[in-house]
């Protein structure tokens, strides 16, 4: 998990750097890549962790509302309190925060 959101976030930052359009979209792709990835194991994590039934519905739910709507409204407010398009990519380094959550909770022998 912690290798795709590393992907996402070199592809979604980097961007802004960049001076050529064509290495832009190049960078874009591989941004895309990453939330490729992310996406299928976002539900198994949900399908793993939880049994069949009413949670893990709701939790299946729950989390394609959160993707539909977050990227909706993030990109909206992140583009409106922002100059230009491009600092857009600054929404990438959250991805730092959701690597270092992952970093920390990956490895914890307690919840097992």
């Amino acid at each position: 998990m912690s290798l795709s959101l590393l992907v996402c976030f070199f592809g979604g930052f980097l961007p802004m750097f960049v001076p050529s359009l064509t290495l832009e979209i190049v960078l874009r792709a591989i941004c895309g890549f990453g939330v490729g990835l992310i996406q299928p194991l976002s539900a198994s994590l949900i399908v793993d962790c939880f049994k069949k039934g009413s949670e893990a519905d709701a939790l299946m739910g729950i989390r394609s509302t959160m993707v539909g709507l977050g990227a909706t409204i993030f990109s909206s407010a992140i583009t409106g309190m922002t100059s230009t398009w491009k600092s857009l990519n600054f929404a990438a380094v959250l991805m730092i925060v959701c690597i270092m959550i992952v970093a920390f909770n990956a490895f914890d022998k307690k919840r097992n």
